[in-house]
C-alpha cells in the first residue's frame, strides 16, 4: 500500500549527486543531518569536508552543497563495491537503502563498462571514480531513509533535463549527454528533453540515482500538491537557466490525471531517444563559492524537531528494547528515551520520547503503535540549537604504527572547542589491537586532536 507520493523535479536543470543530497537535506531541514555519511568516509579521505550553504535564486529557495576533497583520489570499481559496502555496514542501512544505494553505482559501472566496452574489473574511472559519488549514491540513500521515505512510498520522476552542447572531461571534450549518461538513460528507457542549458545538466551519478529510485514518469509535476518539499542547487553557472531540482512529497490533485510511464528496470539495447523543448526558461545569477574552512563550520545552527511520544504501563523489557532498536537501527530517531513515571491509578509507568525529523511522523507513529499496542501517540515541533560540529580524523602514533581515528569536534560562537569526543568504534578498534584499555585511549586521542585544530 502506497501512502506517500514523492515527485523528483528534475525537467529544469536534470540531476546531480549534490543536488540531491542538497535538495533531501532541504527537505529534512537540517544541514548536518549528512555529517554521519561524511565521517565515515574519512578513512579514505580524512581530508573531507561537507557543508551545505542557503541560496536563493529567482524567489526559489535552497540549499547547496559545499565540499573539499583530496582531488587526487581516484577509486578502482573493486574499491567503490568494497567501501560502500563497509559504509553501509557503518551506518546501519536498511535493505531498502542498501538496495538503492548498489543499484546506482551498479548503473555507473555497468554504463562506463558498455560506453568503454571495457570489463567492469579493467575499467580506468574518471570523474566517476572519485570518493564524491560514493558520497552522494550512500548519502541519497541514508537521508532518504532518515527522512522516513522508504517504507510505502512511490517515487515519481518528470522527464529530466540533459543539456545541450560539450563538455570538457578527463577524457577530453565530450557531447551532451556524455556515454555514461546516454547508456543509463537509454537501458532504462528514461524520457528525457534537451532543456535550455548549453551544457552537461545531468550527470552520470544523478542519472544513475534517478533511475534507482523512479518507478514512473510524468512530463512534469503540473498538477502535484506538495505537502513538503527540498530544493537542491547545483554548482554550474547555467546562465539563464536556474540550476536547481526539488524533491516533493505530497499528492497530484483530484483533477489532475499525469500521463504515467512506468520506470524500467533491466538493460535494453539502445534505440532512437525521443527529444522534447524544455518549456520555460528561468534566471540565474552566479554566486561564489565559500572557500575558507571556517566558512564550513556553521555558527550555531537553528532547525525545527519533532518530538514524540506516548505514555504505556503495560509491556515488558524485550519489547521496549526492540522499540529503541527499532527506530534508531533503522535510521527514523535521532534520540529515544525512556523515562520512569506514575500514571493513571498511581501505576508505575514510561513516558516513551522520540526525537526525530519532521518527516518521519508517520512512520515512527506507526512503529511506535504497531511495537507498543498503545492507541494514540503526542507530537509537537521544537525549535533547536546546535553548536557547529565537524568530524575530522587523527593520526594516532601506538608503538611505531599510525591509526586512524575520527573524531568529533564542537565548536562555539566565537570558534572555540568546547569540546572533542574520538569516534567510539575507532577507539575501539585501536584498543583491541594495541591492548590499551579505552578510558587511557579517549583522552590521549582527545588531547592530539585538540593540538591540531587549535
Amino acid at each position: 500500500m502506497v501512502s506517500t507520493t514523492i515527485v523528483l523535479d528534475v525537467r529544469t536543470a536534470g540531476a546531480s549527486g549534490d543536488m540531491f543530497l542538497s535538495a533531501l537535506v532541504g527537505l529534512i531541514g537540517e544541514r548536518d543531518s549528512l555529517l554521519p555519511v561524511a565521517a565515515s568516509l574519512l578513512i579514505v579521505d580524512p581530508t573531507l569536508r561537507v557543508s551545505f550553504e542557503t541560496k536563493s535564486e529567482e524567489s526559489i529557495n535552497g540549499y547547496r552543497l559545499v565540499m573539499s576533497r583530496d582531488e587526487s583520489i581516484r577509486l578502482n570499481p573493486p574499491s567503490m563495491l568494497e567501501i560502500l559496502s563497509s559504509i553501509s555496514e557503518e551506518l546501519e542501512l536498511s535493505q531498502a537503502a542498501k538496495q538503492i544505494a548498489e543499484r546506482a553505482l551498479k548503473e555507473i559501472l555497468e554504463a562506463e563498462s558498455r560506453a568503454h566496452e571495457t570489463p567492469i574489473e579493467k575499467l580506468h574511472l574518471h570523474e566517476t571514480g572519485s570518493i564524491d559519488t560514493i558520497l552522494d549514491i550512500v548519502g541519497t540513500a541514508y537521508l532518504l531513509e532518515h527522512a522516513g521515505l522508504l517504507k510505502d512510498s512511490k517515487f515519481i520522476s518528470t522527464h529530466v533535463a540533459v543539456g545541450s552542447g560539450t563538455i570538457n572531461t578527463e577524457h577530453g571534450p565530450l557531447e551532451v549527454p556524455v556515454p555514461a549518461v546516454a547508456e543509463i538513460l537509454v537501458a532504462n528507457e528514461v524520457p528525457f528533453v534537451m532543456g535550455d542549458a548549453k551544457t552537461e545538466v545531468l550527470t552520470p551519478t544523478g542519472a544513475a540515482i534517478l533511475v534507482s529510485l523512479a518507478q514512473e514518469y510524468v512530463e512534469s509535476s503540473e498538477g502535484f500538491i506538495a505537502r513538503q518539499q527540498g530544493v537542491g542547487f547545483g554548482s554550474r553557472d547555467l546562465g539563464d537557466v536556474v540550476n536547481y531540482m526539488k524533491v516533493m512529497v505530497g499528492d497530484f490533485c483530484e483533477d489532475a490525471t499525469p500521463e504515467l510511464t512506468a520506470a524500467k528496470e533491466s538493460s535494453v539495447e539502445p534505440k532512437d531517444r525521443r527529444v522534447e523543448k524544455q518549456p520555460t526558461k528561468e534566471e540565474k545569477t552566479p554566486s561564489k563559492a565559500k572557500e575558507d574552512r571556517s566558512d564550513m563550520i556553521d555558527a550555531w545552527n537553528a532547525d525545527d524537531v519533532m518530538v514524540i511520544e506516548t505514555n504505556v504501563d503495560d509491556i515488558d523489557g524485550e519489547v521496549m528494547g526492540t522499540l529503541f532498536d527499532t527506530l534508531l537501527s533503522e535510521g527514523l530517531a535521532y534520540d529515544v528515551v525512556m523515562i520512569p513515571a506514575y500514571g493513571k491509578k498511581n501505576r508505575p509507568c514510561y513516558v516513551i520520547k522520540v526525537i526525530a525529523a519532521k518527516t518521519g511522523l508517520k512512520s515512527i507513529a506507526e512503529v511506535m503503535i504497531r511495537h507498543l499496542g498503545t492507541i494514540g501517540i503526542r507530537y509537537t515541533t521544537w525549535e533547536r540549537l546546535k553548536a557547529a560540529r565537524e568530524t575530522i580524523v587523527c593520526k594516532f602514533e601506538v608503538d611505531g604504527k599510525e591509526y586512524m581515528v575520527r573524531v568529533k569536534v564542537s565548536r562555539g560562537l566565537d570558534g572555540s572547542i568546547i569540546n572533542i569526543k574520538p569516534e567510539a568504534d575507532d577507539v575501539m578498534k585501536v584498543s583491541q589491537e594495541t591492548g590499551i584499555p579505552v578510558r587511557e585511549l579517549k583522552p590521549r586521542i582527545a588531547m592530539q586532536a585538540h593540538a591540531v585544530t587549535e
